[in-house]
C-alpha cells in the first residue's frame, strides 16, 4: 500500500495552539526531539510527527515499531505545572483524546488499557508515553504512537495476534491526514479540560477504563 505523505499545512491549521506543526521523515524517537527543544524554551502546543522513528519507545522504555508511512508517530510539548496534581490528568488527557478521536473514525469500542494504552477488541492500537522535565519552566512532552494502516504482516511476528490498526477495524485504509486532524482536535479539546476541569478529564478516562484482567502487556 503506498501511503500518503503527512501535510504539515493541513495539520499545522488544525492545530488548536496555533503554531506550525513540523513533519520529518526519518527520527530516532519524536519524544527524544521535543525534550531537548523543551530544555531550549520551545512554547506549549509545539507538536512534531515523523513518517518513521528508528528507537521509538513505549512505557518502560519497551521499543515500539514504527512502520514508515502506516501510522501516526508524534510527540506533543505541554507547558504546565508538574506535581502530583497535575500528574493524574495529564497521564489521562491523551488517552481519552484518543479514544474520542476514534470513535468519530468508526472505531466505537475503543477503550484504554491502565496507564494508558488504547485497545480495541483486546488489541493494542495506540500506545502514549508521557515524560517531564521540572524546574523554572516544567513542561511535559507527550509521545503518540497510532497504528492506522498496517495489516497483520506490518507487525513484527510476536505482535501479530496482540495489535491491530484503525483499517484493520474499520476494514479500510484511511487517510492519515484526516485520522491526524481528528486527533489534535481532540487533543486540544482534552488540554483545555485538564488545564480547567481535571476532575471531568479524570471521569472521562475512568468511564473508558477497560477491565485489567485477560490483557496481555505489549509494546508501547
Amino acid at each position: 500500500m503506498s501511503a500518503e505523505p503527512l501535510d504539515p499545512a493541513v495539520l499545522s491549521a488544525a492545530s488548536p495552539w496555533g503554531l506550525p506543526v513540523r513533519v520529518v521523515g526519518e527520527i530516532t524517537s519524536t519524544n527524544d526531539e521535543l525534550l531537548r527543544r523543551g530544555e531550549e524554551g520551545a512554547p506549549s502546543g509545539t507538536l512534531l510527527f515523523a513518517e518513521s522513528q528508528t528507537a521509538g519507545r513505549g512505557q518502560f522504555r519497551r521499543p515500539w515499531s514504527s512502520a514508515p508511512g502506516l501510522g501516526l508517530w508524534f510527540s506533543l510539548l505541554l507547558r504546565m505545572e508538574i506535581n502530583d496534581a497535575s500528574i493524574p490528568s495529564l497521564s489521562a488527557f491523551a488517552a481519552v483524546a484518543l479514544v474520542r478521536a476514534l470513535s468519530s473514525l468508526g472505531a466505537t469500542d475503543a477503550g484504554i488499557k491502565e496507564p494508558n494504552d488504547v485497545l480495541i477488541g483486546g488489541c493494542k492500537v495506540a500506545g502514549i508515553l508521557v515524560e517531564t522535565r521540572v524546574g523554572n519552566d516544567p513542561f511535559a512532552v507527550v509521545g503518540i504512537g497510532l497504528n492506522v494502516n498496517h495489516t497483520p504482516e506490518d507487525f513484527p511476528m510476536e505482535l501479530r495476534d496482540r495489535a491491530a490498526s484503525l483499517a484493520m477495524i474499520t476494514g479500510s485504509s484511511l487517510d492519515r491526514n484526516t485520522v491526524a486532524v481528528s486527533l489534535i482536535g481532540e487533543l486540544g479539546k482534552a488540554d483545555r479540560l485538564m488545564r480547567e476541569s481535571p476532575q471531568e478529564l479524570l471521569a472521562a478516562w475512568q468511564r473508558h477504563l477497560l477491565p485489567s484482567h485477560g490483557i496481555s502487556n505489549q509494546q508501547g
